[in-house]
C-alpha cells in the first residue's frame, strides 16, 4: 500500500482538524500496541518515538504519522485528524483521497499509479500437475494428488531417494520396485 518513501515526502505540518480527539486517539491506538509495532510505525515515518509522543500532549499530527498508523493500523487517517468518529479500515482510495486533500496532489498520483501497476501484475500462475509422478501414483488417490503438485526436481530426489532405499532392501524396495515398473512401463 503505502511505501515508506512516499511517507518519507510529507512534510510534518499539522493536518489535525480536532486537537482534543487527536491527542486522545493517537494515545489510546499507539500505547497498547506491541513494540514490533510502534517501531513499525516509527521506522515508516523516520522520525523519533518522541514525535509521536508530542502528538499526545499537543494534538497536532502530520499528515506522515497519520498515514504510517493508518497504515499500520488499518484505520482510516481521518480519524486521527478527528475529522470522522468511525474506526474504518484504510484502502488505497482512501489513501490517495487523503493525500490529496492535504495538498499531496504529485504523491497521491505516485501511490495512484503504484497501486495501478500492482493490481495489472499477473496472478502466479498454479502448479502444474506433475504428470509423470501422478501416473507413477495412480494405485493411490492421496498419493496421486499429493505427487501432482511437486516439482520436477523434487520429485527425482524423492524418487532418488526411494531407491536408495530400496538397494537396502525392506518394504522401501517393495515399494521402489513398484514405482519402477509404474515409470518404465
Amino acid at each position: 500500500m503505502i511505501t515508506k518513501e512516499i511517507i518519507s515526502r510529507l512534510k510534518r505540518t499539522d493536518v489535525s482538524k480536532d486537537e482534543e480527539k487527536t491527542m486522545f486517539r493517537v494515545k489510546n491506538e499507539f500505547l497498547p500496541l506491541r513494540n514490533k509495532q510502534k517501531a513499525e510505525i516509527i521506522e515508516l515515518t523516520g522520525l523519533k518515538r518522541t514525535s509521536i509522543y508530542r502528538v499526545f500532549r499537543e494534538g497536532s499530527i502530520s499528515a506522515k504519522i497519520a498515514l504510517a498508523m493508518a497504515q499500520c493500523l488499518n484505520i482510516t487517517p481521518y480519524y486521527f485528524t478527528g475529522e470522522t468518529d468511525e474506526k474504518d479500515p484504510l484502502t488505497d482510495a482512501l489513501a490517495v483521497s487523503f493525500l490529496n486533500e492535504k495538498g499531496y496532489k504529485v504523491l497521491a498520483e505516485r501511490l495512484m499509479n503504484q497501486i495501478t501497476r500492482t493490481n495489472k501484475q499477473p496472478a502466479p500462475a498454479a502448479p502444474q500437475p506433475n504428470a509423470l509422478l501422478t501416473s507413477a501414483f495412480t494405485n493411490s488417490p492421496e498419493l496421486s494428488e499429493a505427487a501432482s503438485y511437486l516439482r520436477e526436481e523434487d520429485a527425482v530426489t524423492l524418487l532418488r531417494g526411494l531407491l536408495i532405499r530400496g538397494r537396502v532392501g525392506g518394504e522401501a524396495a517393495q515399494v521402489a520396485d513398484i514405482v519402477k515398473r509404474c515409470l518404465f512401463s
